[in-house]
């Protein structure tokens, strides 16, 4: 069965799954970093020596950085009981596409610009316009340790019958229109009702995931 064959959620759900592949060592990170400094509070309170103002700071950055990932997890994820006022529109998005791609690309010399353009068109399904654009995005960020020059930006846009969101990285190497996660992205769109165009000019990847607005 060919993947838009597929029984309806079941491309959400390998899209979900190609995605986590990327999130899950950058949640495993900061997961260790909190437990790191945790580790260390409970060597100093043992040896009854008083925690400084710099380890709360330490603290606090680690939660903070915890936090944000994980609230940008769950902004891409289904709309289950989410209340009203906190509309996913295409800039919603874009925003946490934004978010889970700069914990991603932590140490891969990426730039990453989050345009400021405003799109308050919401989505028919905005999880399958997140899934897909990360689907886009993840496999062309540069390995850890690498030079900078990878750029990444992102922008919401939307006309009558359609939200979406435009991709641009540049410096690529390669073609990431032949990754496999390239093609479920594609099949995510088609299933629900949306498109995904791309066109590689002079080493610059330009895409754009769309989707029917409600």
């Amino acid at each position: 069965m060919s993947t838009l064959e597929e029984p309806g959620g079941t491309c959400h759900e390998r899209a979900r799954r190609a995605v986590f592949g990327y999130v899950a060592p950058a949640i495993l990170h900061e997961t260790n970093n909190v437990l790191t400094v945790m580790a260390g509070v409970r060597q100093l309170l043992r040896a009854g020596q008083a925690l400084s103002e710099r380890v709360g700071t330490m603290i606090d950055q680690q939660l903070a950085r915890m936090e944000a990932l994980v609230g940008a997890i769950r902004r891409v994820g289904p709309e289950e009981n989410e209340p009203p006022e906190n509309a996913r529109d295409a800039s919603f998005v874009a925003d946490a596409v934004s978010g889970i791609v700069s914990v991603v690309g932590k140490g891969r010399g990426l730039l990453l610009e989050r345009e400021s353009s405003r799109s308050e068109a919401r989505p028919g399904d905005a999880e399958a316009l997140a899934l897909a654009t990360l689907c886009i995005v993840l496999p062309a960020l540069p390995p850890r340790g690498g030079s900078a020059g990878t750029k990444i930006a992102l922008r919401a846009a939307d006309n009558e019958k359609e939200a979406r969101i435009e991709i641009e990285i540049a410096s690529i190497e390669g073609d990431p229109s032949r990754e496999p996660e390239f093609e479920l992205a594609r099949a995510l769109m088609a299933r629900v009702g949306g498109r995904l165009d791309c066109r590689i000019d002079a080493g610059t990847l330009h895409a754009a995931a769309a989707v029917p607005r409600r």
